[in-house]
């Protein structure tokens, strides 16, 4: 399996999301929403609200008093509303609509003073976790120079449609669902193939 620079086998990337969900649970709980993925896009998907900003401090996002007002009043309705809540960067090919919809919609909450990528990035996710990947300063490691914007969308999408990593992440997805039933991982069986690439690509990084 490619990811970003890295590679990793099958085996010891379902060890490490073992490893991931034994110690993230409040993670994949408030964040991720786990189990059921029943707020997907939050509770409102066209709006940011103040759950959203609570979920994404789950994970770490360290939002400053100054980015909350700033975040609840960003006009980013249409941008939300063009972009369907289980659109999926696996469609997103760079030059179509949806890859210039989700562009918009990152330019809208670009620009404010210590809200970078990796903040935006945990919010968008959030929002539209199909199509949005998480950035951190590990998967930043992980991607190189295709860390951010544009380039990064593109990178991961690679990744995504790469048609080894297509058939290693279908089997990754099966062995967690066949992960027994007190296993934290098997939530994981649950989420978007690019949560996982994003979760990989962070143990990545963080590896090195």
């Amino acid at each position: 399996m490619n990811i970003g620079t890295r590679k990793i086998v099958v085996d010891e990337a379902i060890a490490q999301l073992r490893l991931y969900a034994e110690t993230n649970g409040a993670v994949l709980h408030y964040y991720d929403g786990l189990p059921g993925m029943t707020t997907v896009g939050g509770s409102d998907p066209n709006q940011v609200t103040f759950e959203d900003l609570g979920r994404t401090m789950v994970i770490g996002s360290d939002l400053r008093a100054l980015d909350i007002p700033w975040l609840l009043e960003v006009e980013a309705e249409k941008e939300f509303a063009a972009i369907p809540v289980d659109a999926r960067l696996e469609d997103a090919e760079r030059g179509s609509d949806l890859f210039e919809a989700a562009m918009a919609l990152d330019d809208k909450f670009t620009g404010h003073r210590g809200f970078g990528h990796a903040k935006k990035s945990k919010l968008l996710h959030l929002k539209r976790p199909y199509l949005f990947p998480v950035t951190d300063s590990f998967i930043r490691m992980t991607y190189g120079t295709a860390s951010a914007g544009s380039e990064f969308l593109s990178a991961v999408r690679d990744d995504l449609v790469n048609p080894a990593n297509v058939r290693d992440f279908k089997l990754l997805q099966v062995r967690l669902i066949a992960e027994p039933a007190t296993s934290a991982a098997r939530l994981l069986g649950e989420v978007p193939t690019l949560r996982l690439l994003d979760i990989l690509a962070s143990l990545l990084g963080e590896a090195k």
